[in-house]
């Protein structure tokens, strides 16, 4: 199981720091920046536009977009652009469709996104609530990852199931045990593991 550390700040100096230290680190291959518009959830952060990502090479990098409206295909398309490997969109957006990695609210069911998930790269649980930051790991969180882990197998799907938010050491081996692929883990807090 991977660990990503996960970066949601408004302050692009915060931004470069800990992006150097998870560069400087060698222990990560990937980076998620996670963007809120201040519409989708009462919190607003940098911009796709305000990351560049040339200076953390050989980091691979993912934009987790919490965004709703115009915003959608205007940050979408600009993470694009700037070079994000992976583009993470909140289903809850309501403009998801042409994305390949979807992310879900802790309060969203599976079968919002049931009939999508044969062709998706990526399928994102949140454990919080998402587009905020410092909160604790929600075990309702288990149900669905045991239900669309199910679904990946019985279907034979292929995309990754991601965790994100809450995350501590000790959620790992459980979240390993049933099939988690990746984790994302909020750098402050990974950076001290």
């Amino acid at each position: 199981m991977k660990i990503i550390p996960a970066i949601l700040t408004g302050d692009v100096q915060e931004l470069d720091f800990l992006l150097r230290k998870i560069r400087d680190s060698s222990k990560f291959e990937r980076a998620q920046i996670d963007f809120v518009d201040g519409v989708f959830a009462n919190s607003l952060t940098i911009k796709p536009t305000e990351v560049d990502m040339v200076s953390y090479l050989p980091l691979k990098f993912d934009a987790h977009l919490m965004v709703k409206g115009d915003n959608v295909l205007f940050w979408g398309k600009n993470a694009v652009q700037m070079g994000f490997e992976r583009v993470i969109m909140q289903v809850e957006s309501g403009e998801s469709d042409d994305y390949k990695c979807l992310g879900i609210d802790l309060d969203t069911q599976v079968e919002l996104v049931q009939k999508r998930l044969k062709n998706l790269e990526l399928v994102l649980l949140m454990s919080v609530k998402a587009g905020f930051g410092d909160q604790k790991f929600d075990e309702g969180v288990i149900g669905k990852i045991r239900q669309i882990g199910q679904i990946r197998e019985i279907e034979r799907y292929d995309f990754k199931i991601c965790v994100d938010g809450g995350i501590e050491p000790e959620h790992l081996p459980i979240l390993e045990k049933l099939g988690v692929d990746e984790v994302a883990v909020g750098a402050k807090r990974v950076l001290e593991w």
